[in-house]
């Protein structure tokens, strides 16, 4: 089916983009011809893929046979019904896969581009209680093994007390160091879920020249010093409560690419990758926004040459947007000129944020030389406050945003979630509009309060339901209403004991919801759930988790899809709650997930923690792919060299055989989330995207072999 534009429609806004004055004669050109009666050439009809392709999933109904992907379609009357199944899923729309030469093995390792600093790993927060000091915490790590994690930033705000106020981590460790007044001696090492969850040594947090020392002596035993001008203030050591929990989304990040146009060849110049990062940026610094073109190339020797024939990729944005983090997925528009993702403040607050991508003066050359928004070019940065009452109430969100797209890429509408572990936990649920619409600014339209930490949100265009899981081990939904949500439902508890907070995965055709909980005091859990909740099934992957929030999500195989074969559900459960471990989960028929159809292989030999999993068929190797990674103690060693790694794994056949000989790539401290990039012959152009956990590098490889 051919998509023809109507004269009301020839100047779309992603002309403006680099590239994109052919593009804008073309167009002029279509416009023409369409005013005179003449024949209209095919629209570029461009496309994101990313993090919802995970989570909204359109397989065939019960019993049928359909194809995977529906062709493109008009704009429908209800906004996303039947445009998402072409804007959210799997990547084998790209009609690059019809040209050029189809290789079994599709080139070597292509490249890798440095984020700068930050790292794809856990946000812990941290609350502490010992009268009268009262405090938060929340604390980026990097994974030390044997469940130990050491803070690389962070900030204390002590909210009762003597010492009233914010307080940036000092950072030290994982040795012991003295702290800069040397008022104290600590480590910055944090041990989640454990009694104490802070060694003796503890964590420094220092501002206005005075340093706070928080330790731990025993079990429920603790101690809060300041120490300010050479003489210690406040001294408290006795019982009270430190806890630690690992922040919603588990710091679990996915790249996100645009495609500019899905019915022709790769384009080196318009299609793009980009990356929040968690770091905090600054102008001329470190960039909290990265995105990279030329995609279709490599460093090093390639034979056959790259499509893109250059040594790549090439910074297209690097932007310092904010004074906070972004650690988690990035929504690109439908034509590619504008990004809608969270940053996380040190304060405890959180923004959403519009950013239209600057086509003038600089835009940042590097992750480590970021421009400003609005500085010296013409990038628009918009923001919204995530506050039920405009800010008296600070909300933090380590979540992303989920953009339900509407026809014409006008007044696209945002769901988003925010939370504060005070009190237990507590959180938000926002409705956002005006988040792709050019010439308006993003609001938020309602609010509804939620008594439990929530998840990133995933919308039901079918039901207008927005889902989400929470720290109390449920399944809840908000009906979207309009002008008004509708009271939160929740779930019975599904998860009695201290669960990470995941986003669930939502089956549209099925009006399935399947759920990931590290801990039900037992088990790690996935649950099924039709969306009236009325009903579940639950599925131990694992014992439960004490270090990670794994499992992060579910996968299915090609036969799901498209009707035809068995179907089978793959995630990265917990195995003995630190091994890593896939599992293939089976159905009964009449559609529900079968606890006696469970097959499982580790993917580690020793503790570590994995990735989300990934699912790709392509059609052109005749290959259905998952891909996961894993932080340490790879279980091949092939590439992976039994540190972290990404592996690949061929599940055409049915469950996979996982040994040291299995296909795997070497990645430093693991990997965050994997999208795929596309179903194609052409050199460097059917490939797989991810960053590195440690050393925050974004990585591009193909996918068949890794090599």
């Amino acid at each position: 089916m051919r998509l023809r534009i109507s004269s009301a429609r020839i100047l779309p806004a992603a002309v403006s983009r680099a590239g994109g004055f052919a593009a804008l004669a073309i167009l002029l050109a279509a416009g023409a011809q369409a005013l005179l009666g003449g024949p209209t050439p095919p629209v570029r009809h461009g496309q994101v893929s990313g993090w919802t392709q995970h989570h909204i999933l359109y397989p065939a109904p019960r019993g049928k046979t359909r194809a995977r992907i529906p062709a493109p379609v008009a704009a429908p009357a209800k906004p996303g019904v039947a445009s998402e199944p072409f804007l959210r899923h799997h990547e084998s729309w790209n009609l690059g896969r019809h040209r050029g030469s189809v290789s079994k093995q599709l080139s070597d390792r292509d490249w890798s581009l440095s984020l700068g600093a930050g790292a794809f790993q856990p946000v812990f927060d941290m609350t502490f209680d010992i009268a009268p000091e009262v405090a938060t915490a929340s604390l980026n790590a990097v994974d030390q093994g044997n469940g130990s994690f050491l803070a690389t930033s962070g900030t204390l705000i002590v909210t009762a007390g003597n010492d009233i106020g914010t307080y940036p981590l000092v950072l030290g460790g994982p040795g012991v160091t003295t702290s800069p007044q040397g008022g104290f001696i600590f480590d910055d090492l944090i041990t989640p879920q454990a009694n104490p969850p802070l060694d003796v040594d503890g964590l420094v947090f220092s501002a206005g020249g005075v340093e706070i020392n928080i330790w731990g002596n025993s079990p429920n035993n603790y101690s809060f010093y300041d120490y300010s001008g050479g003489a210690y203030g406040t001294q408290l050591t006795g019982t009270g409560t430190i806890t630690s929990v690992v922040a919603p989304s588990a710091g679990q990040s996915f790249p996100a690419k645009y495609a500019f146009d899905v019915t022709a060849a790769p384009s080196c110049t318009n299609d793009y990758v980009v990356m929040g990062v968690a770091a905090n940026p600054a102008s001329g610094g470190q960039a909290n926004i990265v995105g990279v073109n030329n995609l279709y190339s490599t460093q090093g020797a390639s034979v056959p040459a790259p499509f893109c024939g250059i040594t790549g990729p090439s910074v297209m944005f690097a932007y310092a947007s904010g004074s906070g983090q972004v650690p988690n997925f990035v929504t690109i528009s439908q034509d590619g000129t504008q990004l809608a993702y969270i940053e996380t403040l040190s304060t405890g607050s959180s923004l959403f944020h519009v950013l239209t991508i600057g086509t003038t003066g600089s835009n940042g050359t590097s992750a480590s030389a970021a421009a400003v928004p609005g500085a010296g070019n013409n990038a628009v940065d918009q923001t919204v406050l995530l506050s039920p009452d405009g800010g008296t109430t600070n909300q933090s969100s380590t979540n992303a945003p989920f953009v339900a797209y509407t026809p014409g890429d006008t007044n696209d509408v945002a769901y988003a979630t925010t939370y504060s572990q005070a009190g237990g936990g507590s959180g938000y649920l926002y409705k956002i509009n005006n988040v792709f619409n050019p010439g308006q600014t993003p609001a938020i339209v309602w609010s509804v309060a939620i008594n439990a930490v929530p998840s990133t949100p995933i919308f039901d265009s079918e039901t207008n339901q927005i889902f989400f899981t929470d720290s109390q081990g449920r399944i809840d939904y908000v009906t979207d209403m309009g002008a008004t949500p509708s009271a939160v439902t929740y779930s019975a508890v599904l998860a009695s004991g201290a669960t990470s907070v995941n986003p669930l995965t939502l089956d549209m055709t099925n009006q399935m919801v399947y759920a990931c909980f590290n801990s039900d005091g037992t088990n790690a859990l996935v649950v099924q759930a039709p969306v009236d909740l009325s009903s579940s099934v639950s599925i131990p992957v694992g014992a439960a988790g004490t270090t990670y929030g794994a499992p992060y999500g579910v996968q299915f195989n090609n036969a799901f899809y498209t009707g035809s074969g068995t179907p089978v559900m793959y995630v990265a459960g917990t195995g003995t709650g630190s091994l890593p471990t896939l599992y293939g989960v089976g159905f009964t028929g009449g559609g529900a997930l079968n606890p006696a159809d469970v097959t499982s292989a580790a993917l580690a030999t020793g503790a570590a923690d994995s990735s989300p999993v990934t699912e790709f068929f392509n059609s052109n190797l005749g290959a259905d792919l998952l891909f996961v990674g894993v932080t340490n103690n790879c279980i091949a060693t092939t590439n992976g060299g039994n540190a972290g790694c990404v592996i690949s794994l061929d599940i055409t056949a049915g469950f996979p055989t996982i040994n040291a000989g299995s296909v795997a790539l070497a990645a430093t401290g693991g990997t965050s989330g994997i999208i795929v990039d596309n179903n194609s012959g052409l050199t460097q152009a059917s490939s797989i995207y991810y960053a590195t956990k440690t050393g925050n590098t974004l990585i591009k490889a193909t996918q068949s072999g890794l090599n």
